[in-house]
């Protein structure tokens, strides 16, 4: 078994696994680079592809191919075996062989083709008019990305398992079928376009889908499992991965329509997030093919949002970062509609450094110099850095056109009281109460799951939400799924005082408020529609259907826009 496993090493190229993750410079017999699995500004990482062994002088990191792979994945040794022989084009040994894992990819890949194949037939009319007319795309685009249809009341999945002898609860396992209440099986995705998401080494591991219809959300994900997590990939940086090192930068985006859009006009070095926040692993992840950022991200309120939130991610990182917001467009999909690449390549010029964005956004208007710098000041709270905070205290005053001074005064005569109390004084939102009833005893958390649509919720009760309905209902087992801010959060959340509490109640505010979030945001898509159409005829319908939508909102008490 030794010499077996000694026989694979030596057929893989080292070089190419690392380059994988890490930009490779000849230095002698060797290669060198910055290394993976610490901060440095000078390489001091080498492999050496003759005698097949990697080693950092920095950190002391160093062994064989597979051991880099499980190291910077955080993989098991027979994962790590089979990605290298995926990598190499090398049938692994015996015993690196995951059965798991090779099931699974080969179910995916099936199901990939099986949705492009329903894309093409007669269910899959309205998608592919969809794609090819309100999209732009072509027949050759859609078969570059590989999208597909998954059909109303769709049986492809279950089908497929039944060639392939995949059991039922090994489906549920990966995360493309559900056992409804009453004990019937349904397909997760139905009636939606489907974009395989794809791992470093280009197997499908799961799927994006867009509702058709106005389902709510529009947009889904596989659930997570043990090989797909939003948080740890990045939609496209597959096939964008060599051409980052090319182009000396990265684009990142916020959907898969808009990715696709980018790589439409040539800029193939552009990846996606996947319908959640930037974290330090999707950081991590270029961080080992370029330092050299732009986030090109939606100009409507939600994409500002995700700007500003970034922030805490990528403090400390190290990296170039530029922003560009379209003016005339509210993505990028809508910009290249009406723009050529071009045209693009000139707005590279008016990218803002990303601090210089940050701080314009966080003081809004202008006219009022108290509100701005009290919002300022909530902006740059949360912000330890004496340096970071004194670099954006000087950008602040130059866009006021006062003293630094004077706004230094203000943001230390207002200390927020939560640094005083600590974790026992947060401000509790609707999210963080569901959250807190999740959690509370058998008899809330039961209430919680039948009442509420966690559609609507925020992104972290949103993952509470997912987190108890897969099973994990003691907080100290559902701490170990959230990252550290989010555990944080969480840990306010569950020893928040909440006295006295009136389940029923509070059940009754959270689904009244989240109902009040699900018309916002069916009218905010009517409003998209109304834009996109020029049917007269059909424009007049959707503005009597956004009409119709306000009133009821207004009923209910809620604002016309935005989110609570």
């Amino acid at each position: 078994m030794k010499r077996e496993l000694e026989d694979f090493k030596s057929k893989c190229d080292i070089v190419k696994v690392v380059s994988h993750y890490v930009s490779l410079e000849k230095a002698g017999s060797s290669y060198r680079g910055l290394c993976p699995f610490h901060e440095e500004r000078t390489p001091s990482f080498y492999v050496n592809p003759e005698k097949k062994f990697f080693h950092c002088f920095g950190c002391g990191a160093g062994g064989d191919v597979i051991e880099f792979v499980k190291k910077i994945e955080n993989v098991s040794f027979v994962e790590a075996v089979q990605r290298v022989a995926e990598m190499c084009g090398v049938e692994p040994p015996a015993f690196g062989n995951d059965e798991f894992y090779s099931k699974y990819t080969l179910m995916m890949n099936s199901l990939t083709n099986a949705y492009r194949n329903a894309l093409f037939s007669g269910t899959g009319k309205q998608a592919l008019s969809y794609l090819m007319e309100k999209r732009r795309l072509t027949k050759k685009d859609i078969e570059k990305f590989e999208l597909g249809y998954a059909p109303v009341n769709s049986n492809i999945v279950l089908n497929l398992a039944r060639q392939q002898k995949i059991s039922v609860e090994e489906l549920i396992k990966y995360g493309l079928i559900t056992r409804t209440r009453s004990g019937n099986l349904r397909e997760f995705f139905t009636n939606r376009v489907i974009f395989p998401i794809k791992n470093s080494e280009g197997r499908v591991v799961a799927f994006g889908g867009r509702s058709l219809t106005n389902e709510i959300p529009k947009y889904i994900n596989s659930p997570e499992s043990r090989y797909f997590s939003k948080s740890k990939l990045l939609y496209l940086f597959n096939i964008a991965r060599h051409k980052i090192r090319e182009a000396g930068f990265a684009i990142l985006c916020e959907g898969y329509m808009d990715a696709i859009a980018f790589h439409k006009n040539g800029f193939d070095n552009t990846c996606a997030v996947l319908g959640t926040n930037l974290t330090k692993t999707h950081l991590n992840t270029l961080k080992r093919v370029t330092n050299n950022l732009l986030f090109v991200l939606d100009s409507d309120n939600a994409g500002i949002s995700a700007m500003q939130r970034m922030a805490k991610v990528l403090v400390g990182e190290g990296l170039n970062i530029k922003v560009i917001v379209f003016k005339e467009s509210k993505d990028p999909d809508e910009f290249f509609s009406s723009h050529s690449k071009e045209d693009f390549r000139k707005t590279l010029n008016a990218a803002s450094n990303y601090w210089d964005f940050y701080v314009r956004q966080s003081l809004g208007e202008l006219g009022d110099p108290i509100k701005a710098i009290y919002r300022f000041k909530q902006a740059i709270s949360w912000l330890k850095s004496p340096l970071l905070r004194r670099q954006l205290v000087s950008k602040a005053a130059k866009l006021l056109m006062i003293d630094e001074k004077d706004i230094l005064y203000e943001l230390q005569t207002t200390r927020s009281s939560n640094v005083l109390h600590g974790f026992s004084s947060i401000r509790m939102t609707i999210d963080d109460y569901v959250i807190y009833l999740l959690f509370l005893n058998k008899e809330s958390r039961t209430k919680v799951i039948e009442k509420v649509k966690p559609e609507f919720l925020s992104p972290l009760a949103r993952k509470a939400f997912e987190i108890v309905t897969s099973g994990v209902i003691l907080p100290q087992e559902a701490m170990k799924h959230f990252e550290k801010e989010e555990g944080e959060r969480f840990f306010q959340i569950l020893t928040h005082d909440e006295r006295h509490v009136n389940v029923d109640k509070m059940i009754k505010l959270c689904t009244s408020k989240l109902e009040e979030r699900e018309l916002k945001a069916k009218i905010e898509m009517v409003e998209r529609e109304i834009t996109a159409t020029a049917d007269q005829t059909q424009k007049a319908k959707l503005m009597k259907r956004a009409m119709e939508l306000r009133l009821l909102l207004k009923k209910r008490g809620g604002a016309s826009n935005g989110r609570k």
